[in-house]
Parts: C-alpha cells; structure tokens; sequence
C-alpha cells in the first residue's frame, strides 16, 4: 500500500486491535460479534448509533475497563445500552452543539456504579437540566442503590412539577437530589412530592391562599384597626396625666431639697464638734500611755534580753546537731568509698580485656591521668560536702539507690548524684575532727565504672559481633514467647549505630513497646521523657534557691540511658530544635548543662523519637500535630512503623477465626479512608488485639460483646453501614471460614440495630 498508507499509526486501529483482542478471548458469543462490530467500523465508520468510530470504540473501553459493575458477559448488553442513550443526548448527532461537552458526559455514565451500570437513564429529565454535568450529579444519588421503574416514573414526574419553579439550574438540581434521597430512604412518594413542593414554591415567593384565608385576614386587619383606635384614645389620655404627674413630681422634688440642706446643716455642725471631743480625748489617752511606757521601760528590756539569751542557746544545739550529722556522715562517706574500692577491684581482677588494656602503657598512662584528676574532684567534693552540712539544716535520710539492668560485669546501682555546691562566699573552711580520719590521698580505680559501655553499643567491637549477640538475645526472648515487629531489625540497627531512629506509625502499632525490647536486649534502661513542650524539659533549670532540677533526659545523657521522646510531633517545634546539640555530637561530646556542670556524653546513651505523622504537619487522623523543624528531621532517621499481622496473629494464637476478622476489619477500614479522602476512625490497633486475645482466655466478654466495645461502639450508623457492606463481600468464600462468617453477621446485626434506631442508648 505504500509509505502513504493513511491508516499507518492509526490510534483507533491501535485502540480497536487492543479491545478486539479481549472481546474474542471470551467464549460469549454476544462478545465476539461486539468485536465483529468494531472490526467492521474501522473500515466504515458511518456504520453504527455511537458516532464517531473513535467514541464508540472509548465506550467499549470504559465497559471492559470498569470491572466492579459490567461482567464479561454483560459487555456487549452494556455496549447496548449506551447506544439508547446516544440518540437523547446527541440529536444531531456529531453536528450537536456542544458535542465534546457531551460526549465527556456519556463517558462519565460508565464509570463505577453510574447511570450505565443501574441503567437508570431518563430521557425526560436528561432534557430538564441545561449543564449536563448536572445530571450526573444527581445521577450519582442511585450509587450502590436500585430502582423500579414506577419510582423513575414519580422523580420524571416531580421533575417536570417543578422545572417552571427553577429559574437557576442549581436550585433544580439540589431540590431534585434532596427528594429522590428521601424517596430511596423510604419514606411515602406522596407525602415528600407534596413537603418538597410547598417548600420550593414558598421558596420561589408563590403561596396557595384561598378565600376564606383572606376574609379571615380582613376581619383581623378590622379588628387590629378598632384596636388601634382605642390604643390612640388612651395614648392621648396618657399624655394629659403624664403632664399632671411632672408638675407634682417638679413640686415634691423642691421640697425635698429643701428638707435635705437643712439636714445637711445640722448634720456638719454635729460632727464639727464630735472631732473637737475626739481630739481633746486622743491627747488624754497619748499622755496616759507615754507614763506608762516609761514605768515599765526596765521590765520590757530585760524581758528581750531574756528571750534572746534562750533563742541563742537553741541555736547552739542545733549547730552541735547538725555537726554531728556531718561527722556522721563522712564516715558513712568514708565506708562506701571502701566498698566502691573493693568492687572496683573485683572487677579489675575478672575481667581480662581490662587487664590487657592495663597492660598497654600508653593506655595505663591516660588512665593515670584520669585517676588523679577523679581524686582532687574527690578531695574537693569532701572539703564541700562538710562545709555544706555546717551551714545547712540536718540531712534528711537518702533514698536507696534504685537498681538497674546492667550486663555482665556493670555497676549494681546507678552512680551517685552530683557532689553539694560550694559553701557561700566569705564563710572559713571548716576542719576535719580530730577523731575523724582524713580522707585517702588516692584512690585505686581504674576507670568511672559509669562510663563503661554496653557490650552490644561499644563501637571498639566489631559490628558484626555486637550484632550477632543482639540477635542471639532476641532468638531467646522469642523461644520466651516475646512477639517482635516486623521493623524491629532496622529500629535495632539504628539503635546501635547511633543513627536517631524516628519511629512513624499510627496509634497502638507497638511503638513504644518495641523501645521496651531494644532496652531489654541492649540491657540498657529506656526512659520516656514524654514530649517536649519547653526547652527545659531537656535542658533542665536553676531553682530559685539556686539548686538544679535536672530532668530525665539530662539523666539519661550522664547515666548512659535510651532518651524516648515519645508524640515528638506534638511537642513545641522551636524546644524541640534544642535536641540538634545532642543528635549530631554522638562521638566523645560533651554538653555543659544550665547549673554549670560539663557533662561528657555517656557511651550508652541513645536517643529514639516516636510520632504519629511524618513531621510535615496535621494529616486526616492526627489533626493538631505541629511541623518538626527541618533541621530536626534531617538528625533522625525516618523509619515506618505500621501495624504487623503477624505480630497479631501470633498474640491471638489459637483465636483464628478472630485474626481473620480483625484483618478484614481493618480492610474495610482503609478502604473507607481512600474513598472519603479522610482518616478512618475507630481503627483495630495492637493493643486493641492484645486486650481481645485477654478476654477470650479469660471468658470475660462474649463475642458480642467484644464486637460491641471494640468494634462498634462510638461510630455514626454511615460508617458502620459501609463496613458492614465491605465485610459482607467476605460471606461464603472459600477462604473465609464458618467462625468468622459468624463474627461478621454478628456485627452486621448490631449495626443494623444501630442504624434503624432499635438502641435508644446510642444518640447521634
């Protein structure tokens, strides 16, 4: 045929060869002729109701394309169907004014459970509205819904009723829409034609006023105006005994002024002299006083004198107490510095990498250099610790030191809290008692057992290794029956590296119990510091009596513990930068904290975050979550923590048929939240799951009860009918079992009760 074939490149052959190639693999016969069709189209194109050839061959391709409402063998009937409708839209046909327009609009009757899948098409009222788009708004009424045809019959004739009422198209429409809802909801055609016909003609300024209504309305215009005029005769009689009042009122108000100036006179005259009374006896009763005074001027010093002799002598057994706290105290000092020594040194001697690393001589030097400096801290913090006591009420009793976990090897408690501060300035040091023994000149420690790091988190350890015993330790909480995440892996390796995991994941996924696990594995304390709303929540403050209030984090940092900063996306974005500091400076960093102190950063020390959203701000389900500083984000490492089957189906065990159901549960669910474009509400979460699985061991609450509080209660009835439609789709599959088929009728039947209004407990 040559280079000049006009059919080369052809969109509608490419079109027709693809939709040909799926109507003949079908075996319905009514298919493969609809494919004959088209094949003889291409070369004909006059042929056929649907013109042009290629919007025929898009309306084959939006039937074969819409798969939830048009079968393989209802193609070619649907196919049919849109060309009945073709004549009514397009009566001139392709020379219809407006054609593109409109052919738009027949290819949106096809779409999902639209006018072509209900074929619920109506010439009359298609010719009613101007804008067709109109049309399919209200079209779109009848979706997941059927209707007779005496019902298409009573909305074509109420249409008509009220078209010549409907100057603007929108009002038609929004009044057309709001009846035919009713009249799918149920209610009698009759009596809401005869409620939405009244109102839109009062609407539109028109009334039904019989004769009898208007000679009501004259009687009543007579009445009010024999009432008027009786009104007006006693307003003018008004008038004349309101002037009569303000000449009496006018007379009174002289005479009582009158009266009161007379008064006023009296009165001034009488207290004129009562002062002059006063006066002379404030001046007998000053001179009374004065004698008296200096009579007894001897008695009333040596009575002060008396007093303060005896409040000097209490002070002085307070000051014989408080000194015997303190001696008290330097020995009790003295007693756990020996101890310390003593653990010390049983640590040293089984432990053989500390030996190897006393051995090196370069290393014992550094650590020489370290013990001596720990010394004069340790000699200073005794000279101010008994100068303190001088000066300060008695002690109260210290709070035991509370244990922590530690791996093989660690301290037993948590070290001890900051040495006292400094006496004031100008106050002479005070002299250890001669009975006292002097502290020792040096103390044999090797290095701060606080400092020493956890084995998995010391980075001198090949990762491998510290990897390789993580997982050990979490393959034997497993065989323990421990549960873990699907995430938990990465969340674990970012712990160890140091990387500042951002756990992201809707509520009661198990964020905060997986931070349980890694501190369980790491053997190191987890803290939630909760969210942070002021910068001192991390920082700390000076109190007024100028002492520190230290918060957990700024433990957490000195102690070597995991900084859980737990909802950090509803925290304060500009405390929150504080944070920066200590995420970047993870190597050998120091911090000096508002009392002064220069904290170095303990090698334990981890920092993991958790929120509900990405840090970008409020989303559908989380509303007034604030946007994390970009500097912030840019320290953590994002990771999304979503809910895990698995997990759920290894906590309800036995419980298959709930596992299913939760699983579908939540489907529906997201599914609710991609066709609304908004958050779903009342999703199953984990610890949603774990509580089901404690009520079925304990046989607790029924099935439906726990349908009722965990899967029902506060959701409106159009929510809970969608869910009961999508789980309804579940009904006798094959792969659904008889057990949780019964779980979904018993929730279909408590929300149908919801819905129809049987349970007066719900109010919406």
């Amino acid at each position: 045929m040559g280079i000049f074939n006009p059919k080369k490149n052809n969109p509608d052959e490419e079109l027709c060869n693809r939709l040909c190639a799926v109507l003949e693999a079908d075996k319905t016969s009514k298919n493969k002729a609809l494919a004959a069709e088209i094949r003889a189209r291409l070369d004909q194109p006059e042929r056929g109701v649907i013109k042009p050839y290629s919007l025929f061959l898009q309306v084959v391709a939006e039937v074969i394309g819409n798969t939830v409402n048009f079968k393989q063998e209802t193609w070619h009937d649907s196919v049919r169907y849109g060309e009945l409708i073709y004549p009514h839209m397009f009566p001139l046909g392709e020379n219809t004014p407006g054609f593109d327009t409109l052919a738009s609009v027949f290819l949106g009757m096809f779409d999902v459970n639209n006018v072509v899948a209900g074929k619920m098409f109506i010439p009359k009222l298609f010719h009613l509205f101007g804008d067709k788009v109109n049309y399919i708004r209200w079209m779109k009424v009848f979706e997941n819904s059927t209707i007779t045809s005496a019902r298409k019959g009573i909305i074509a004739e109420y249409a008509l009723r009220i078209r010549s009422f409907c100057m603007d198209e929108d009002v038609f429409t929004a009044s057309l829409i709001r009846f035919t809802e009713r009249l799918l909801g149920g209610e009698d055609a009759k009596t809401i034609a005869e409620q939405e016909y009244v109102t839109l003609c009062r609407m539109c300024g028109v009334y039904n006023v019989s004769e009898e209504r208007i000679m009501l309305a004259e009687q009543k215009i007579d009445a009010v105006q024999t009432a008027t005029n009786k009104l007006q005769n006693s307003l003018e009689l008004s008038e004349e005994r309101a002037k009569l009042l303000n000449g009496l009122s006018e007379r009174i108000t002289n005479d009582v002024q009158k009266f009161c100036n007379d008064e006023l006179t009296k009165v001034k005259t009488t207290i004129t002299n009562l002062k002059e009374d006063m006066n002379k006896a404030h001046a007998s009763f000053v001179e009374t006083q004065r004698r008296a005074v200096l009579g007894d001027k001897d008695e009333l010093v040596n009575s002060v004198i008396e007093e303060s002799q005896n409040g000097i002598r209490e002070l002085k057994k307070q000051a014989d107490t408080i000194l015997a706290d303190a001696r008290r105290d330097i020995l009790r000092v003295n007693r756990e510095s020996s101890d310390v020594i003593e653990r010390v040194d049983k640590y040293m001697n089984n432990n053989d990498r500390l030996k190897d690393l006393l051995g090196d001589e370069e290393f014992s030097s550094k650590l020489n250099e370290k013990i001596d400096h720990l010394m004069e801290m340790y000699e200073e913090a005794i000279q101010k610790g008994v100068l303190q006591q001088t000066i300060a009420p008695a002690p109260q009793s210290a709070p035991a030191p509370r244990p922590v976990k530690r791996i093989a090897g660690a301290p037993e408690y948590e070290p001890a809290p900051p040495a006292p501060q400094a006496p004031p300035e100008g106050m002479p040091p005070m002299p250890f008692p001669d009975d006292m023994p002097a502290p020792p000149q040096r103390l044999d420690w090797t290095i701060p057992v606080e400092y020493v790091p956890s084995v998995v988190l010391d980075e001198r350890v090949l990762f491998a290794d510290r990897y390789a015993l993580a997982m050990k330790r979490k393959k034997e909480m497993e065989q323990q029956g421990v549960h873990f995440h699907k995430m938990f892996d990465d969340v674990l390796i970012a712990v160890i590296e140091n990387a500042n995991p951002y756990l992201i994941g809707p509520s009661g996924c198990g964020k905060t119990y997986m931070v349980q696990q890694i501190s369980d594995i790491l053997d190191v304390e987890a803290i939630d510091i909760g969210y942070i709303n002021e910068e001192y929540d991390i920082l700390g403050f000076q109190t007024a009596n100028g002492g520190y209030s230290c918060p957990n984090f700024y433990r957490c940092y000195k102690y070597g513990k995991i900084a859980f900063c737990d909802e950090l996306d509803n925290g304060n974005s500009r405390a929150t930068v504080k944070l920066n500091s200590f995420l970047s400076n993870t190597t050998n960093g120091e911090y000096n904290f508002p009392h002064g102190e220069r904290v170095p950063r303990h090698p334990n020390f981890r920092i993991i975050a958790a929120g509900n959203t990405t840090g970008n701000g409020a989303d559908a389900n989380y509303n007034t979550r604030e946007k994390i500083e970009e500097s912030v984000q840019q320290r953590f490492t994002p990771i999304f923590v979503g809910y895990d089957n698995e997990v759920e189906k290894s906590i309800l065990g036995p419980y298959t048929q709930w596992y299913r159901f939760v699983v579908l549960f939540r489907d529906a669910t997201t599914e609710w939240s991609r066709l609304s474009r908004a958050g779903a509400p009342g999703i199953i979460t984990t610890r949603d799951v774990t509580r089901i699985r404690k009520y079925l061991d304990n046989h607790s609450f029924s099935d439906e009860k726990i349908i009722e509080y965990e899967f029902v209660q506060t959701k409106d009835p159009e929510y809970l009918t969608f869910l009961t439609k999508e789980l309804a789709k579940e009904l006798n599959r094959e792969k659904t079992n008889a057990a949780t088929n019964e779980l979904i009728r018993k929730f279909a039947l408590r929300s149908a009760e919801i819905r129809d209004g049987k349970d007066p407990d719900r109010v919406f």
